[in-house]
């Protein structure tokens, strides 16, 4: 019994896997049409508040550009899994930093790190 158990919990691990590498995947290595494509909001935001909650991570968003979504946002919250920032080798963002927020019709959301090159690349994509 405690045997089959294990087999079953094993297939369902397996099963979350891909999932788990195509988010990290998207993550990292996602090109700017890609995120206008999955976002409904996608936002350039300075981190003021990350709270663990559970499993996951409530961060709080100061907004200095909208890509995409409603024009006039000033802040924003985001849940992301806490478990993202290990599984998918990704800093857990702290206070101060620059990043990408994307939240897509699902209401799932990501937090990455934004450097101005990559901003740049998603304006001219935006125009």
């Amino acid at each position: 019994m405690l045997a089959s158990m294990r087999l079953v919990v094993l297939f369902l691990v397996l099963l979350m896997v891909p999932a788990a590498h195509a988010t990290c995947l998207f993550a990292r290595d996602t090109k700017p049409q890609d995120w206008y494509a999955w976002a409904a909001v996608l936002i350039a935001a300075e981190v003021t508040n990350v709270e663990a909650r559970g499993r996951v991570d409530v961060v709080s968003l100061n907004v200095t550009e909208a890509f995409k979504g409603p024009p006039n946002v000033k802040s924003a919250t985001l849940e992301v899994p806490n478990n993202l920032w290990a599984a998918c080798r990704l800093a857990r963002p702290a206070i101060g930093d620059h990043v990408l927020g994307a939240l897509n019709a699902n209401n799932d959301a990501l937090v990455v790190p934004l450097s101005e090159p990559y901003a740049a690349e998603l304006r001219a994509i935006r125009k």
